[in-house]
């Protein structure tokens, strides 16, 4: 991947292998926004829902209860946002689906919600996997589950653009 960065936007662009990578994540990614949370597994609802962060006794203490029900409101509203961007950048027409140089235009304000849209893949990816933050640091050259391996190249994979797109936009 190659970044240009420009005043107002930033182009990442892909090799063939890096693109495929990336729309197939991007693609799951907006199955699992359209959901409803509801209709996700346990474990993911408490994603969304922040259980998975929050202290215990929370619910003893009205102060940080209140606020974590503004927090989880929060990243509830994300959803519907996150899945016009990602329509945008996966329709027909996007620069992402050019053969000869696929690419991704992001404003300003679009590069922190890419960056935290790869977490969420992330993040996601390794709960419904059952994956741990242990795990997540393994060789996926190293693991004997190609279901396994395959989220870990994928984890990855996402993590490196994350850094990559970092990286780039600290050099300025």
């Amino acid at each position: 991947m190659k970044i240009e960065r420009h005043p107002d936007a930033a182009v990442l662009h892909f090799d063939p292998g890096e693109r495929e990578i990336l729309v197939s994540s991007l693609l799951e990614l907006r199955k699992h926004y359209q959901t409803d949370v509801s209709q996700l597994s346990e474990p993911l609802q408490q994603y969304w829902r922040g259980v998975l962060t929050r202290s215990e006794g929370i619910e003893d203490d009205e102060e940080m209860a209140d606020g974590a029900d503004v927090l989880e409101a929060e990243r509830l509203s994300w959803r519907p946002e996150r899945v016009a961007l990602l329509n945008r950048w996966l329709a027909p027409e996007s620069s992402l689906h050019n053969p000869l140089d696929p690419s991704l235009r992001l404003s300003r304000g679009e590069i922190d919600e890419f960056l935290s849209m790869l977490n969420d893949r992330r993040l996601t990816l390794a709960i419904a996997q059952g994956i741990t933050d242990e795990q997540m640091e393994w060789n996926p050259l190293m693991v004997k589950s190609r279901d396994l391996q395959r989220s870990l190249w994928e984890i990855h994979f996402l993590a490196y653009l994350q850094e990559s797109c970092i990286s780039a936009l600290l050099e300025e």
